[in-house]
C-alpha cells in the first residue's frame, strides 16, 4: 500500500513516510481546533435560532413602526440646521466680565479689614503685583464656578479659596509689603535664582 496523492509531502524519492505525516498531525493542537470548530458551529446554530425568533416577533405592523421611526430620525438628522459645536454644553456666562470687575464690585466691598495696623496691608494698585493678579484671578475663576452651586458653593469658595488666598494677600509680608492702603509702594524683588548645572534636568 502506498501513500498516493500526498502532493508536496512527497519528495523525489517517493511519498512521504507515515511517520512524517504523524509528526505533522501530532504538532496540531487538536483540543483547540475542536473547541474552535464547536464554537463556530454553535454560533451558526444560535444565529439561525435568533433569526427565527426575530422573524416571529417582527410582524408586518411592528416592521412598519420601525421603518417609520427610522424615517423620522433620518429626516430630522438631514433637515436639522448645521450648528457648530451642536450637542456640546455651552459654558455658563460669566457674572463678572474680568478680574478687575470682580475685585471692584465683589471682593473689595465684601472683604473688609482694618488696614494700616500691625500685620495687615493692601495695595490700591493691586494690578501692579504679579502674585496678586494671579491669586485674585484664581479667586475670581473659583467664585464664577462655585456660584452655580446653590447649596454649598459659596461656603466652599470661602473655605477653600478666600480663606486661603486673602490672608496671603493681606499679610504684611505678602506681595503688598511696602504698600500703604492709600498708595502703591516699591515692588518687591523676585526671589533669587541660580541656574541649575547643565545636564541635571
Amino acid at each position: 500500500m502506498t501513500d498516493a496523492g500526498l502532493g508536496e509531502w512527497g519528495d523525489a524519492n517517493g511519498p512521504a513516510p507515515r511517520s512524517a505525516i504523524a509528526a505533522v498531525i501530532a504538532s496540531v493542537d487538536l483540543d483547540a481546533s475542536v473547541q474552535d470548530a464547536v464554537q463556530s458551529a454553535m454560533r451558526r446554530r444560535l444565529d439561525a435560532v435568533a433569526a427565527t425568533a426575530v422573524d416571529e416577533v417582527l410582524d408586518e405592523p411592528t416592521l412598519a413602526q420601525l421603518r417609520e421611526a427610522a424615517d423620522d430620525a433620518a429626516r430630522a438628522a438631514l433637515l436639522a440646521p448645521a450648528v457648530p459645536g451642536a450637542g456640546v454644553d455651552d459654558p455658563p456666562e460669566l457674572y463678572y466680565p474680568d478680574v478687575v470687575a470682580f475685585v471692584r464690585e465683589q471682593l473689595v466691598p465684601m472683604y473688609r479689614r482694618p488696614l494700616g495696623g500691625q500685620g495687615v496691608t493692601w495695595c490700591p494698585q493691586w494690578w501692579r503685583h504679579a502674585e496678586a493678579i494671579a491669586r485674585l484671578e484664581a479667586l475670581w475663576r473659583a467664585w464664577e464656578h462655585l456660584r452655580l452651586d446653590p447649596a454649598t458653593g459659596m461656603s466652599v469658595w470661602f473655605r477653600d479659596h478666600a480663606d486661603h488666598h486673602m490672608p496671603v494677600l493681606l499679610s504684611a509680608d505678602g506681595p503688598f509689603k511696602g504698600c500703604k492702603p492709600d498708595k502703591h509702594g516699591e515692588r518687591l524683588d523676585p526671589l533669587p535664582l541660580d541656574p541649575p548645572p547643565d545636564g541635571l534636568f
